[in-house]
């Protein structure tokens, strides 16, 4: 026990004296130690607000190595002290305080607690807390916290929260969607995405949030956090903030930025004189590049955002116009956006009664983006394959294009996109206002009423001159869909807090209700008499009179949820500290007997720095430990499986005359219920060193029970073939770290450095009866190699389901080996699904984010990395058009070059699989901002720089080792995959 203790002081001193050492270094390398003929020694005291004496504190003159420290009195004696040179005064958990000596013998000093970093308010589940009173893993980004160069606020924190994977469905292109996933996959059949909350509204739609009106993305990580949120949660929770009105005078903010995009990696594929050498292909006399066709060259984009703020204290609002206009890499990929934004806040009755307002629009124009008739990325595909001596141009034709007809897998890339118009335009509507009484000093309470409105508008129109058309001898195909959805939600409130002697309380009680509906139809025609009106005359095709012209409409089943929640916070002497959460929450989605679920989390806090046996360890800021467990559940599936509904059917032919039947829509399963899924969570936070470093720690596991699954089920007794169940459980487990560090922070110079990792293991534990499985990821042929991944019990999620490499024959075809570990030439017996083993994993062991900040003067810089560790990435790329046993398409060089001697076809092996880890220069950004007096009309200005995607460090030889590794089938660079890019963007912002 002594040896513990003895050890204890002895590090205790090491690092009190590490942190006055660094510290002082910090402060000295600016500064030239200013040297008085007459030199004095100074003593004194240093004091708290109270006036206790502040033991350790450090006493220095800056600029120089002259330190002290106070002793158990608080006083300080320091020599060597000269007339007008300055001194600082630090202790741990205090503002720092500098002072002029004026001369004599005694100096004495009182310093202010620095608790801004603790009292900092963290929004949570309706409401907010100090960051020292939370006791679950919650994670809080503001605006300056956020990724240079992004337009979206979601890819703008990717990498910034551990266990949050954001993915861009799409690469770079403009149009493209977000995919979200936190800790792991959470469902095998229901939703995966966390839910997110935009001002109060659950459910809001990113699209209608510029990132310039983010006040703080909060992420509730942990279900302990997330169980106010009930029956959408299981995924994690999503906070955003939008920015309130301003009091005084009106402010206004302009930013303006400007993007240039270009190829960072493209498959290389034989030229046209290697083409015709390998024999693959006559040469047709042209030379071209079909990627460099397919392609614009280096797209130009445009963003504008402007802001106002301001008002008095009883009526203020902020307001935002933006406008975008986006050009993808792909020949036909566009995107132009509009929207606004207004919060306004009102107090009436002497502050007794408050009025807060968030009504966003956002409009967008989407051209060219991928649908269910043409998936735009197919050109990058075809691009590949094109005979490089062939032409995408023909003066001869009518269209202008060499329109190839015929191939099944040969189109003119070129012609395929231009010879066709793909248009959606999106209106998102995000609209809530909130009335609070201020009751008492303690008690207020709020009612929200909020509505969600998205709308989508389709135009399609294929050519008469389009491959297709020509075909199908058709003159034109013309296609036209409207879908909206509107979400209403009503929530009241009551929050009460106190603080009394040693005692916190924060409590919340409320009602929610939000209901769902959604509705469409669709129409198309075909055979048009001219080309030019496209899909805006849809009633001239002649299939309308042939009675082979579509029209559709559905409509949504009405869904609703009701719900019953709490939350209380209870906190003593600072040091204790205990949250409780509950949801009761009914959805319509369910029969009556399952309707109702309820939503328990639990979590504690112990802030151990403030116990008496750690006061005296001056180099620790705060010590809290936390622990939390939490239920959250899951409906995020077809609200039609508990309810027996009915629907078109078959015809039939009576007395010369067509009727159509109706029939029962899908077999009815009145027994679901919930998705459940349990979390248990463990975690640290620290700050330390007079709160220079700070970082926390989370280790979890969690269990989803009671998995909502299509099971295939016996006809008759059955209507069909599929029954949705609760049929399983998976779970997931993993670690998360932060680590934030400012190693410099004087007048002149500063830099921060931060770190974030996490590490996530997905199993499916049990299926039906513990023995199905199901089969996805399904390659397409040429050939017939099978399926990619295997669902079954007790593996994990990521692996790959292949049959493993054994290498090649002599003469050069592919071996394999059986479910014994046998080697079997490929000719000489089949293969069977039975050979086939659980190989690699496509979830990175690691995943890293590590951010640099720095400022000089008036200039700022940052470099921000990624990186994933220990991932396997599926190369079907490699797979399909790197070996040489083809003729008629290009391929790779890798083909008459690795692979020259390989002959067969293609095998669905582990040889396609490769490490995927790699460092990404993800973000390097570089700012000036101009002297407030230099330019007198404005009140600042900045201009910047920021270069996107600028390097990658990898062992992977495809495009790019960062693949999609959310949901249920990660790990693959698709054959059609989106460029990689670069992105460069100069900005300027101006405030008035």
């Amino acid at each position: 026990m002594n040896f513990k203790i003895n050890s204890f002081k002895v590090a205790t001193k090491l690092l009190l004296f590490s942190s006055s050492f660094f510290a002082g270094a910090a402060y000295a390398l600016p500064y030239a130690p200013y040297v008085q003929e007459v030199q004095t020694t100074v003593k004194g005291s240093v004091k708290d607000e109270q006036g206790n004496p502040l033991v350790g504190a450090t006493v220095t003159v800056k600029g120089s190595n002259i330190s002290t420290s106070t002793d158990a009195n608080g006083s300080f004696t320091l020599s060597n002290v000269s007339k007008n040179t300055v001194l600082v005064f630090r202790m741990i958990g205090f503002s720092a305080k500098e002072i002029t000596y004026a001369g004599g013998t005694n100096v004495n000093v009182q310093l202010l607690s620095d608790t801004q970093q603790l009292e900092e308010a963290v929004v949570v589940g309706y409401g907010s807390l100090d960051k020292k009173e939370l006791t679950s893993a919650v994670s809080s980004i503001k605006q300056k916290d956020m990724v240079a160069g992004a337009v979206s606020p979601l890819l703008a924190i990717q990498g910034k929260v551990p266990g949050l994977s954001v993915i861009s469905t799409n690469g770079t292109d403009p149009n493209a969607g977000i995919s979200l996933q936190l800790r792991g996959v959470n469902s095998v059949n229901a939703s995966q995405g966390p839910l997110v909350v935009i001002d109060g509204v659950p459910g809001g739609d990113i699209n209608s949030v510029a990132k310039e009106d983010i006040e703080s993305i909060n992420v509730l990580r942990d279900a302990s956090a997330a169980a106010i949120y009930g029956t959408r949660a299981s995924g994690g929770v999503i906070l955003i903030t939008t920015k309130r009105p301003q009091i005084g005078q009106a402010q206004v903010n302009f930013t303006s930025e400007y993007f240039v995009e270009s190829i960072r990696k493209r498959p290389k594929v034989l030229s046209a004189e290697q083409f015709v050498e390998y024999g693959l292909g006559e040469d047709l006399g042209h030379r071209t590049d079909w990627y460099d066709e397919v392609t614009n060259n280096n797209p130009f984009s445009q963003r504008q955002v402007a802001n106002i703020s301001g008002g008095s204290e009883n009526a203020n609002v902020y307001t935002t116009f933006t406008k975008r206009d986006a050009k993808g890499m792909a020949i036909t990929s566009k995107r132009d956006e509009i929207g606004g934004r207004i919060n306004s806040a009102f107090k009436f009755f002497d502050g007794f009664a408050e009025l807060n307002t968030n009504v966003s629009y956002n409009q967008v124009k989407a051209f060219g983006s991928n649908g269910d008739i043409f998936n735009n990325n197919d050109i990058f595909n075809m691009a590949l394959v094109m005979n490089p001596t062939e032409t995408p141009y023909d003066a001869n034709d009518v269209s202008g294009y060499n329109v190839l007809e015929g191939g099944y897998d040969t189109w003119n890339p070129v012609a395929e996109a231009r010879l066709r118009s793909d248009e959606k335009q999106f209106k998102y509507l995000l609209a809530n206002a909130t009335l609070k009484l201020n009751l008492t000093e303690h008690l207020t309470t709020s009612a929200t009423i909020g509505i969600k409105n998205n709308s989508e508008h389709g135009n399609y129109y294929r050519s008469a001159q389009h491959r297709i058309s020509r075909e199908n001898n058709v003159d034109g195909f013309a296609k036209q869909y409207y879908s909206r959805f509107n979400d209403r939600v009503f929530e009241w409130t009551a929050n009460y807090t106190n603080r009394w002697a040693a005692h916190s309380l924060n409590a919340v009680a409320g009602y929610s209700y939000q209901d769902f509906n959604g509705q469409g139809f669709s129409a198309e025609n075909s055979n048009f008499p001219v080309d030019g009106i496209g899909e805006n005359d849809m009633g001239t095709g002649t299939y309308l009179p042939d009675g082979r012209a579509g029209i559709g409409s559905w409509k949504n089943p009405w869904v609703k949820l009701a719900a019953f929640f709490g939350r209380v916070n209870y906190s003593y002497l600072d040091r204790y500290i205990l949250t409780a959460t509950a949801r009761y929450e009914g959805s319509s989605k369910f029969a009556p007997k399952n309707r109702w679920g309820f939503f328990p989390g639990l979590s504690a806090g112990w802030r151990v720095s403030q116990e008496p046996f750690l006061r005296d360890v001056t180099f620790i800021n705060d010590l809290k430990l936390r622990a939390g467990y939490g239920e959250t559940g899951n409906e995020g599936f077809d609200a039609k499986v508990a309810t027996r509904m009915y629907s078109a059917d078959t015809w039939f032919l009576q007395d010369g005359k067509w009727f159509r039947t109706y029939g029962v829509m899908h077999n009815q399963n009145p027994n679901i219920k919930w998705e459940v899924k349990k979390e248990y969570n463990l975690g640290l936070d620290f700050t330390v060193l007079n709160n220079r470093l700070s970082g926390r720690f989370d280790i979890y596991k969690r269990k989803i029970d009671d998995l909502i699954y299509d099971i295939s089920v016996s006809q008759p007794p059955a209507i069909h073939d599929k029954t949705t169940m609760n049929v399983g459980s998976m779970q997931n487990t993993g670690y998360e770290f932060e680590l934030n560090f400012k190693a410099v922070d004087n007048d002149h110079f500063s830099y921060t450095t931060s770190i974030v990792a996490s590490h996530n293991k997905s199993r499916l534990n049990t299926l039906w009866g513990s023995q199905t499985f199901t089969d996805r990821k399904d390659f397409p042929a040429p050939g017939s190699p099978g399926s990619a991944v295997r669902l079954y019990p007790g593996e994990d999620i990521g692996q790959f389901f292949l049959w493993k490499f054994a290498g090649f024959t002599d003469d050069g075809y592919w071996k394999l080996y059986d479910k014994e570990g046998n080697a079997f030439d490929v000719r000489d017996r089949n293969k069977t699904v039975g050979d086939k083993s659980f190989v690699g994993n496509a979830i990175p062991t690691l995943q890293l984010s590590w951010n640099n900040q720095f400022t000089y003067k008036n200039w700022d810089a940052s470099i921000y990395m990624r990186s994933w560790i220990g991932h396997d990435v599926f190369n079907m790329i490699n797979m399909y058009y790197s070996l040489p046993n083809v003729k008629g398409q290009n391929v790779l060089e890798e083909a008459y070059d690795k692979h020259k001697n390989i002959k067969g076809e293609k095998e669905l092996s582990d040889y396609w699989l490769e490490k995927g880890t790699f460092l990404k220069v993800d973000a390097l950004n570089i700012g000036y901002r101009f002297n407030q007096n230099w330019i007198k009309p404005l009140k600042s200005m900045r201009i910047y720089a920021t270069a996107r995607d600028l390097f990658v460090f990898t062992n992977y030889s495809g495009l790019d080792p960062e693949v999609n590794i959310n949901g249920l089938e990660p790990g693959f660079e698709e054959r059609n995959v989106y460029p990689k890019t670069r992105t460069f963007m100069m900005g300027l912002q101006v405030n008035f």
